[in-house]
């Protein structure tokens, strides 16, 4: 008799419009460690140092309406804020 798991469940879409964060410095970059929310490797770290995926937080934020755990950087003064003209 075989024993096997049932299938994963993909997770469905977030409740909420999902706002992108700004992780380009490299403070946000580390050694690979477990996601603490998909158990998969990353180098990406939080505010906190926790790590994550950017995709993963974003989600979670989503998903959170009004909680402060992910959170992105803020703008770069001296420009337009937009880097990508």
């Amino acid at each position: 008799m075989s024993t096997r798991r049932p299938a994963p469940v993909p997770p469905g879409p977030p409740v909420g419009p999902v706002r992108l964060l700004d992780w380009r410095d490299r403070a946000h970059f580390a050694r690979p460690e477990r996601c603490v929310l998909c158990q998969k490797t990353t180098p990406l770290r939080s505010h906190n140092d926790e790590p994550v995926h950017k995709t993963c937080a974003e989600t979670w934020n989503a998903e959170q309406p009004g909680e402060t755990r992910f959170l992105s950087d803020p703008p770069k003064s001296g420009g337009k804020g937009n880097d990508h003209t």
